[in-house]
């Protein structure tokens, strides 16, 4: 029994270091396209807290067995909306960065 434990911590400790790296290299990779939408006035999309896009990140990469539930959710939705509404804002830089 220790033994399931001991897997189940171990597994969600390297699912949260995963998540937390994709996240902050996320983060370093837009911080120019979000200043470059903050001069032009854009409307940034509000970003959603770190535990939202854990969950997010533990229910989608893993298929965690609830998947169906908190695919659903209003969290889960607004963790896509932000990814979807931040890869057009990252296009839209790309596109006038290199015009």
């Amino acid at each position: 029994m220790k033994f399931y434990i001991l897997f189940f911590l171990f597994f969600y400790f390297c699912a949260y270091w995963i998540c937390k790296r994709q996240l902050s290299a996320s983060d370093k990779q837009l911080e120019q396209c979000i200043n470059w939408a903050k001069s032009k006035g854009l409307q940034l999309p509000k970003r959603p807290s770190f535990t939202e896009f854990f969950i997010v990140f533990i229910a989608g990469t893993f298929r965690f067995p609830l998947w169906i539930i908190i695919r659903n959710l209003q969290f889960a939705k607004e963790v896509r909306y932000y990814e979807k509404e931040m890869k057009l804002l990252f296009d839209k830089w790309n596109l006038e960065k290199n015009n």
